[in-house]
């Protein structure tokens, strides 16, 4: 295939245009946290990075739980009413759970965060179910502007939530508020985001909300009921994966090597999942709309790893070589071996930015069972593997090494999977 005929591929129907939306607001915020780290890593501790770390992995954990994973299927329906009603269930299941954990974290946050073995969040924990509604909510309605195409509006309100919160760290920093400043910066962020993605519907009075009765409501419960049967634990998995990664490293290695590997979460493993959820979204909105309308789905997603696959090299390939030296750099000598980890990781890292558009496929053409499979496989290799070789030789950098080439070539084995189902599903189709 020629490159001009490419890109005629890659350009059609818009899709270079909303993925040039989305990934531009992306990598903006991407850029703004990696602007300020050096001077954050210069008002905090790793210390108070880790206990962020801690509180961010345990929020993920409940916010991939906080919709049911309804706010996924609102890009699946033909009918607005339908997709309306998809939201609104995410939304209510979202301020249900508020209401659940806030009489649950008040009182007895103390004996949670010793349950979790986190007595350093005990403090901060009765704002976590706060911080779980803000996530929920900002999931929901950047589902919602995906569905009406409103892709500026989530790259802005991506970009507001880093600004501002690399803002308010810094602020909070010099403030002398310590890993407090982190988690409250954290909050205000997300509500930041928030009012950014739905000012549009906010400004029309949510007219989509109104009008539906309960069974409605039940109906479409039922009709998208493997979103939370199925894509819930699934979603509940991956994020559990970092809690488990960090009370891991905290058990075999302590805590300066958990705010090490929390500095790389935070400037490379979460901004890089950023820009290719950018490009995931898009890929989800047409996936769903192609499947609709019974076109293949396997040239979309076949240019979607392409062009992530072209955004991924050099970036990640400087990382993989000069990834030690960088972070000293930036960050101050006190974070070389943060700069160590990303580079022994790069590989990882780097497939699973190219990989992202193929975990939107199973959603769309009802393959999610055997996704979770995949993917709990996946998790339960990477952290036996990384526990094994660690306990083996007590060298923690090879055990990120070979992590990192056994996770890469199981990404690349659940691409293959997800390619062979499109055929499968396209050859039935003829």
């Amino acid at each position: 295939m020629s490159l001009s005929v490419l890109r005629q591929r890659l350009a059609a129907g818009g899709f270079m245009r909303h993925v040039a939306t989305l990934a531009s607001g992306a990598a903006l915020a991407q850029a703004l946290p990696l602007l300020f780290a050096p001077l954050l890593t210069r008002l905090y501790t790793p210390a108070d990075f880790g206990v962020l770390a801690v509180f961010v992995a345990w929020l993920s954990n409940l916010a991939v739980i906080a919709t049911a994973r309804y706010d996924m299927a609102v890009v699946l329906p033909k009918s607005e009413p339908e997709a309306a009603r998809l939201m609104l269930l995410a939304l209510a299941i979202n301020t249900g759970l508020l209401l659940l954990t806030l009489p649950l974290f008040w009182p007895w946050h103390d004996a949670i965060a010793g349950l979790l073995g986190a007595p350093q969040l005990a403090p901060w924990l009765p704002l976590l179910p706060l911080g779980v509604w803000l996530a929920g909510a900002v999931a929901a309605w950047t589902a919602w502007n995906n569905r009406q195409r409103r892709y500026a509006a989530n790259a802005q309100g991506r970009v507001v939530q880093s600004l501002g919160v690399s803002l308010l760290q810094v602020a909070a920093g010099w403030s002398g508020l310590a890993a407090g400043g982190l988690i409250l910066s954290q909050l205000a962020g997300q509500a930041i985001a928030l009012l950014t993605l739905a000012r549009a519907d906010i400004a029309a009075r949510l007219p989509w909300l109104r009008g539906h009765d309960r069974a409605a409501l039940l109906a479409e419960a039922r009709r998208y009921r493997e979103f939370p049967l199925v894509n819930t634990p699934h979603a509940f998995v991956v994020a559990f994966q970092d809690s488990l990664m960090l009370a891991l490293l905290s058990a075999l290695s302590g805590a300066a090597i958990v705010g090490q590997y929390a500095l790389v979460l935070r400037v490379l493993k979460l901004p890089a999942a950023l820009v290719g959820q950018a490009v995931a979204q898009v890929v989800f909105r047409d996936l769903a709309e192609a499947a609709a309308s019974g076109r293949a789905l396997s040239g979309l997603l076949k240019r979607a790893v392409l062009v992530l696959a072209a955004l991924s090299l050099v970036p990640f390939g400087v990382l993989a070589l000069w990834g030690g030296p960088l972070f000293a750099l930036v960050f101050g000598a006190p974070w070389l071996g943060a700069g160590e980890i990303a580079a022994n990781l790069a590989p990882y890292f780097a497939a699973a930015f190219i990989v992202g558009p193929a975990f939107m496929v199973p959603m769309v053409i009802g393959r999610q069972r055997a996704s979770f499979l995949f993917v709990l496989c996946g998790v339960i290799v990477n952290l036996a593997v990384f526990a094994a070789v660690y306990v083996a030789g007590r060298d923690a950098m090879l055990a990120f090494r070979v992590m990192a080439v056994v996770m890469t070539l199981y990404f690349a084995a659940y691409l293959a999977w997800v390619f062979r189902l499109l055929r499968l599903r396209e050859r039935s189709d003829v």
